[in-house]
């Protein structure tokens, strides 16, 4: 489970948000943390419990395999190669349209 500590809490499916003033100790289950802003104590204890920690802007790195892609990235993704489909179609149809690599 990714971990986020920040001042500005979001919605994200998946992610655990963590206000930087309310550390406690490790999560149980964290696998990655990105830590917002000055909060040397919570990157260290992590660290120290093996789990890896990095910053926001890796993380938000856009996706680049439209397999991974969720819904909105992948109906652009498709405007982009030129391929068109119903905006009505779920994210198996949408995907079936991805061309085969080469």
């Amino acid at each position: 489970m990714k971990v986020i500590y920040t001042d500005k809490p979001g919605r994200e499916r998946g992610v655990c948000y963590r206000l930087l003033s309310q550390f406690f100790g490790v999560i149980d289950g964290a696998t990655h943390v990105v830590v917002e802003g000055d909060a040397p104590e919570i990157v260290e204890a992590y660290e120290a419990a093996g789990i890896k920690v990095g910053d926001q802007a890796v993380s938000d790195q856009p996706e680049t395999d439209p397999h991974k892609m969720k819904v909105p990235e992948l109906k652009d993704w498709l405007t982009a190669q030129g391929i068109t489909f119903d905006p009505a179609l779920n994210k198996p149809e949408l995907q079936a349209l991805i061309p085969p690599k080469e």
